[in-house]
């Protein structure tokens, strides 16, 4: 079995040094050791918070670079604070991969004894070795729960608080629409604003000029305050807006002409899909996110 590891750094990628996670060459090589790694593209490490569009691209295009000799397989190692937004956006980019990409995090080096990157990655070369998967995953292990296979575009970004990782729709169904063939996934200034709601959200004080589409998230129970977003929308009608509210559906006259409801697809999958979206002049934004690109789109909760 022949395995390619993306090492990007992170907290799986790091050791503790003086009280602070320091990307480490070492670690690098006990991952491939762990994972038999057949080669290792560990030229681009970052730790995640700083991820910017310019490093996703980078990411990408190095992914390319571990898919050219035909792995079985490719593990990408990552940090957790982006884990989601880079699992989209590679999940769109690979979408008609032939063979699975992996992505792995840690909540502590591999260094801690309690470090639940072991078994993260272990998980990972036992999922490649089973064959018949192609597309991109995340596996995580949250506290106190076994290694969980999630899919790349439906991961929801941690709480803040806890080191839990959790999805929609569960992780086994990646398909390929043929709806991001031909993309340009080159990512540059593309500007799509995300709301979270929170109580006194002023919208007046927003400013939508440059911006190209709006991603309005609901709070868990998938409701926001209808009337102040409604009020906002109008305001700005050829602003095309995007309701990402889980699994509540709203009358359909709800809401001012611009709003699109999303159901079954997590915010960061939408925002993400709006940008590659934007940056390839997609003409009818609304019928673009209706079409389902990687099963992303998901009526399972």
């Amino acid at each position: 079995m022949k395995i390619n590891l993306v090492a990007t750094g992170g907290t799986i990628g790091s050791r503790l040094i003086n009280g602070e996670y320091v990307i480490s060459d070492a670690a690098t090589e006990q991952i491939a050791g762990v994972i038999g790694a057949n080669k290792i593209f560990g030229d681009f490490k970052i730790h995640s918070a700083g991820v910017e569009f310019a490093d996703l691209n980078t990411l990408r295009l190095t992914i390319e670079r571990a898919l050219v000799d035909k792995p079985d397989g490719v593990i990408v190692t990552h940090g957790t604070d982006t884990l989601a937004f880079s699992s989209a956006y590679l999940a769109y980019a690979f979408s008609s991969a032939r063979v699975p990409i992996v992505m792995c995090a840690a909540d502590n080096p591999l260094t801690d004894d309690d470090s639940n990157g072991y078994a993260v990655l272990n998980a990972a070369k036992s999922f490649i070795a089973g064959g018949n998967k192609r597309g991109v995953y995340v596996l995580y292990k949250n506290p106190g729960e076994v290694v969980r296979l999630h899919h790349g575009a439906r991961l929801i970004p941690a709480h803040l608080h806890e080191d839990f990782y959790f999805s929609i729709g569960g992780g086994d169904a990646f398909t390929d629409s043929g709806l991001m063939r031909g993309m340009n996934f080159e990512l540059q200034n593309e500007k799509v604003m995300c709301i979270t709601p929170y109580v006194g959200l002023d919208y007046s004080s927003l400013r939508v000029d440059g911006y190209s589409a709006v991603v309005q998230v609901a709070y868990h129970s998938g409701k926001i305050n209808v009337a102040a977003f409604n009020k906002f929308a109008a305001a700005h009608p050829n602003v095309p807006m995007f309701l990402s509210a889980g699994k509540k559906k709203y009358d359909e006259n709800a809401f001012a002409r611009n709003v699109v409801q999303c159901q079954g697809i997590t915010q960061t999958a939408l925002y993400v899909k709006l940008l590659i979206a934007v940056r390839n002049n997609v003409k009818d934004l609304m019928a673009f996110v209706r079409k389902n690109a990687c099963g992303e789109i998901t009526d399972r909760f």
